[in-house]
């Protein structure tokens, strides 16, 4: 129960990397570039992801409140310097994501932003990962280690075909997809020996963190679909498909799954 709430309490801090501090005396941003940087980090989620408004944004982020344009402004030279990404917002409005970057996750990785940007390779020291004692494991996590080392083949076979139908496509009167070899499990290179359930699955990177958040956000029972375009396009692929999903109101569509799926092949035609 110590343990527990302890966890609680650490749930409440937000870990702010002192190089921001070093970067604003260098010169590299500006004051109202670092106060809207650490006004983002206070509102992130564990996952280093900020829900924001240009509205809310533009009342809250300083002393008084200041113009969009000139927020819009401030966000788009924070992201050519790589303090934080979001998806293109020409001709957007409403809500939308924030990423930042030198984040601890819950899965004590270091969430980084190179994979956004489209950066093939990613420095050593920038792929560092605090990892967890043996002795203080958490209890889910062996208890997760476990079941897989017992899982029956028969339930290995269940879940490999669960993962391919969704693969597949969805299908409902307004967006048919057609089965295609490229979309097969081998094609996604997947491993069949996990649980793509939402509720059963297991992330082991701040990438599958995040693709389980959008498959939940969207409606989906499975995060099958969302890790095999990410392992094979990217996710970048995913944010920009997501950012639509969100404009055009997806949850308000018949198959909203399905609208999504849409939508990410729509950007892979496009690309």
């Amino acid at each position: 129960m110590k343990m527990h709430m302890e966890e609680l309490k650490l749930d409440n801090y937000v870990v702010v990397p002192r190089y921001i501090k070093t970067d604003y005396f260098d010169g590299k941003i500006t004051k109202p570039e670092r106060n809207l940087l650490l006004w983002l980090r206070l509102s992130g989620s564990p996952y280093g992801i900020a829900t924001v408004t240009m509205d809310g944004l533009a009342n809250d982020a300083f002393n008084i409140t200041v113009d969009k344009s000139y927020i819009n402004k401030l966000l788009l030279s924070l992201k050519s310097k790589r303090y934080v990404w979001y998806s293109d917002r020409t001709g957007r409005r409403g809500s939308f994501e924030v990423h930042m970057g030198d984040w601890i996750l819950p899965s004590k990785h270091i969430k980084q932003l190179d994979r956004f940007f489209g950066d093939v390779t990613v420095r050593a020291e920038e792929s560092a990962v605090v990892t967890i004692d043996s002795e203080d494991e958490p209890e889910d996590m062996v208890s997760s280690q476990t079941f897989k080392e017992e899982k029956s083949l028969e339930s290995k076979s269940g879940i490999v075909k669960s993962v391919k139908d969704v693969l597949r496509g969805y299908d409902n009167d307004n967006y048919k997809e057609k089965e295609n070899d490229k979309d097969s499990l081998s094609s996604f290179s997947l491993n069949e020996d996990r649980d793509y359930s939402l509720r059963k699955f297991k992330e082991t990177s701040y990438e599958e963190l995040r693709c389980k958040e959008i498959s939940k956000a969207i409606g989906d029972s499975s995060v099958a679909f969302c890790i095999g375009i990410y392992r094979k396009n990217g996710l970048p692929v995913l944010e920009k498909a997501y950012g639509e999903f969100i404009t055009s109101r997806g949850l308000s569509k018949d198959n909203p799954p399905a609208f999504f799926n849409h939508l990410v092949r729509d950007q892979l035609n496009n690309s």
